[in-house]
């Protein structure tokens, strides 16, 4: 059995401070283009497991999680993948035990050491709920220490983390396969189906990627890359420097994120290379949910008719990492 009716959500495509920027008059700021309202950037990886059980992953939690989760109305989630330590990406972990309440469960988190710590120190009433003066409603969470390079296993999706730079600074992408598909892509009757999204690979908060990881982003389909802005900047991909990463990627379809009000969706979107669009808070990557995004944004009379009539390419053969699974996470030591 595999996993089906795989989406990517992007639920925040901004940098640190958001589109609008608190205090700023500039054109991007006071857009009427919906795709220019930006968010702290995260998504979300929904998807039926094998069992038949809807699944929704976060990517991130950025402090703008809960106007992410009701927008799109999420009562779920079934673990958080953490690709860094910075506050525009997990300063929103608070708001998750809204779906302990829900679900009557602990939430698994997927981070590197220094995530790990970072989370820890800032969220000590969390992880240490029995130091705190008063008994409150905290979340419930459960810590799984990942690493670059060793894939896991979750809920049937192959999740392989990426090293990446963030400037000096050690940062995770992920590279998500469906778990079953290296055994059956032998057999043709088990192709990839057109709105399938896998593999996918998302990569925020980058300006370099080191030789091992090339190669792990090959057969790549959807790409999810940063792009902040024109100028250059010691830490984030330019638009140029975006450009000739998912070039030189070669996914079927590239969204640009973690954008600043330097750039304007309908300006720029149009003029990317085939195959690449900017990504806007809200939209839904797969075949069926890329046309349903495209028509709510098409009946916005801002719209860039470019964005609006998306279309996908039939599925190429499928190149699957070799990459053994690795047993799963450990437990971060209480």
């Amino acid at each position: 059995m595999s996993v089906q009716r795989v989406e990517l959500v992007l639920l925040g495509t901004g940098t640190s401070a958001g589109v609008p920027v608190i205090g700023c008059s500039c054109e991007v700021c006071r857009s009427s283009d919906p795709r220019d309202r930006r968010t702290r950037s995260g998504a979300l990886l929904r998807f039926t497991d094998p069992r038949g059980a809807r699944r929704d992953v976060l990517i991130d939690c950025p402090p703008d999680h809960r106007e992410q989760s009701l927008r799109l109305g999420l009562d779920r989630c079934d673990g958080i993948l953490f690709t860094h330590h910075h506050v525009d990406h997990t300063f929103g972990l608070d708001d998750v035990r809204r779906y302990n309440a829900i679900m009557q469960a602990p939430i698994e988190i997927y981070a590197d050491d220094r995530t790990l710590e970072h989370l820890d120190r800032v969220y000590r009433h969390v992880f240490h709920a029995k130091e705190n003066v008063n008994d409150s409603f905290v979340a419930n969470l459960i810590p799984r220490r990942i690493e670059a390079g060793r894939p896991f296993e979750l809920h049937g999706v192959r999740v392989t983390p990426l090293d990446l730079r963030h400037g000096r600074v050690p940062v995770l992408g992920f590279r998500f396969d469906d778990a079953s598909r290296s055994a059956r892509a032998a057999d043709p009757s088990h192709g990839v189906v057109v709105d399938d999204p896998l593999p996918i690979a998302y990569c925020t908060d980058v300006n370099s990627i080191p030789p091992a990881t090339w190669r792990e982003l090959r057969g790549v389909r959807t790409l999810v890359m940063d792009m902040l802005r024109y100028r250059a900047h010691p830490t984030h991909f330019t638009v140029d420097e975006a450009i000739a990463a998912a070039e030189r990627i070669g996914a079927e379809r590239t969204y640009f994120v973690h954008m600043t009000h330097d750039i304007r969706h309908a300006d720029l979107d149009s003029k990317l290379p085939p195959g690449m669009h900017l990504g806007w808070d809200g939209l839904r990557i797969g075949a069926a949910s890329i046309a349903d995004s495209a028509a709510s944004i098409a009946r916005s009379p801002s719209s860039n008719s470019s964005t609006a009539t998306l279309q996908l390419r039939a599925p190429p053969p499928s190149t699957e990492s070799s990459l053994p699974l690795s047993s799963p996470p450990s437990p971060w030591p209480s």
